[in-house]
């Protein structure tokens, strides 16, 4: 008789528009911040849009990845235990990290208003 095979772990779920749109306007404004003085040679002003552009959307961003990974967390079927471990060790990491992105984000504002 031949052995099941093992439970692999589940698909990740489709990042979604808002996830997506928002990663490719992140990459977007990099790369006009990068390449500023090429694109933009004649409008000294777009540096603080695009820095406020960026930040804005690195604000928008934490929330919007903790989603997608909790729909890929709820679609894993594991053990009661296997389970409450990820969940919580998935809400602590979760937490820490949007802590971080909150100082980041404070020093990120705190440099566009007072240089």
């Amino acid at each position: 008789m031949p052995k099941p095979p093992l439970a692999s772990s589940p698909q990740l779920p489709p990042l979604g528009t808002r996830l997506g749109l928002t990663l490719a306007g992140l990459a977007l404004g990099v790369l006009n911040l990068v390449f500023f003085d090429e694109l933009w040679p004649h409008t000294p002003v777009a540096r603080p849009w695009l820095l406020g552009l960026g930040w804005l959307l690195l604000l928008a961003l934490p929330p919007q990845f903790i989603g997608w990974a909790w729909r890929w967390l709820r679609a894993y079927a594991g053990s009661g235990w296997v389970w409450l471990l990820a969940v919580v060790s998935f809400w602590g990491v979760a937490c820490l990290g949007l802590f971080a992105w909150a100082l980041l984000l404070v020093a990120g504002v705190g440099v566009l208003l007072w240089g």
